[in-house]
């Protein structure tokens, strides 16, 4: 079957919009610092770092100064997105799956806390931490 050049063109810019809204955009640092110190994502309830507040960071994870030095990119994302693969008894929720540890509040519950975005640029600034 031959489609019409109108409807050919449809097809591929709806294809090729697909394609685009479903590829990785790069990780932003300084996003990522937004995500980081926000108080939504809970990553300094748990960690200390260079954040603002240092009063209020807590102990509980480790501290995330120099995690960049410590990690790569791709075990520091490995982390953010389930850590409950590199460690089954961690107490980290799994920020960018649902099937992982889902020790989160209610609103999150069958839910990524993070969107692939935002762990992106979360990871893109933590592995900046040298």
């Amino acid at each position: 079957m031959r489609m019409c050049g109108i409807a050919r063109s449809r097809v591929l810019c709806s294809v090729s919009f697909l394609l685009i809204a479903a590829a990785p955009v790069p990780g932003d640092p300084q996003r990522g610092y937004a995500v980081v110190t926000r108080q939504a994502s809970t990553c300094t309830l748990c960690h200390a770092g260079p954040f603002p507040n240092p009063h209020l960071q807590g102990t509980v994870g480790p501290d995330l100064h120099g995690v960049g030095a410590r990690l790569s990119a791709d075990e520091i994302q490995e982390r953010l997105m389930d850590a409950s693969k590199m460690n089954p008894d961690t107490v980290m929720p799994s920020f960018g799956t649902v099937g992982g540890r889902q020790r989160v509040g209610a609103q999150w519950q069958g839910k990524p806390i993070l969107s692939p975005q935002e762990i992106a640029d979360a990871t893109a600034y933590l592995a900046g931490l040298k």
